[in-house]
């Protein structure tokens, strides 16, 4: 807000208004401030070798298990998730899993979920906001009451998306297939 947009409040609501006005900037700082800030974890790669997650890249059809998921570099964050999941969420950065698995940075990616909801991701998508794949919640695997075994999240857009400021259309739980479209 501008000083003399406070002077124009301050002169129609009095020092009541002025303070009020105050206070609810003041608020609004705090909560922006409150972005999920995502840090390198100090968590080791998972050994689990289950198979959780297919990968559909051109004729090829494999699966891959936690292990081999997290065999890219762990990072966490402490966030709410909109479905009401609420910890420490640790995963990997999509892209970076993506490029592992032989995908390149401009192509486009399909992720599905056990209920075949499906959420495609293109490479613009992918450049305006960084995805974590989640494996683990407060250091455990995810399962099936936690929205496992994978979910995707978007750490810049949490508190947006919990505030229903943006959409939670690109955040997909119960992940069990990624394809290379």
């Amino acid at each position: 807000m501008s000083i003399a947009r406070l002077f124009f409040h301050f002169y129609r609501c009095g020092i009541g208004g002025l303070l009020i006005i105050a206070f609810g900037a003041m608020a609004t700082l705090l909560v922006s401030a409150h972005a999920a800030e995502v840090t390198p974890s100090p968590l080791s790669p998972s050994t689990d070798h289950s198979l959780t997650l297919k990968m559909v890249i051109g004729h090829d059809n494999h699966w891959l298990s936690l292990a081999d998921i997290e065999s890219t570099p762990l990072y966490d964050v402490e966030m709410q998730h909109p479905e009401g999941l609420e910890g420490r969420f640790t995963g990997v950065w999509l892209d970076t899993f993506l490029e592992h698995q032989g995908i390149q940075p401009e192509d486009r990616v399909r992720l599905i979920a056990r209920d075949d909801y499906s959420v495609f991701l293109s490479a613009d998508e992918r450049q305006k906001t960084r995805y974590l794949l989640v494996t683990r919640l407060n250091g455990m695997p995810l399962d099936r009451e936690q929205l496992g075994p994978l979910l995707l999240v978007a750490p810049k857009d949490a508190e947006a998306v919990l505030a229903g400021t943006l959409p939670q259309a690109r955040w997909i739980w119960a992940i069990q297939e990624v394809r290379h479209q």
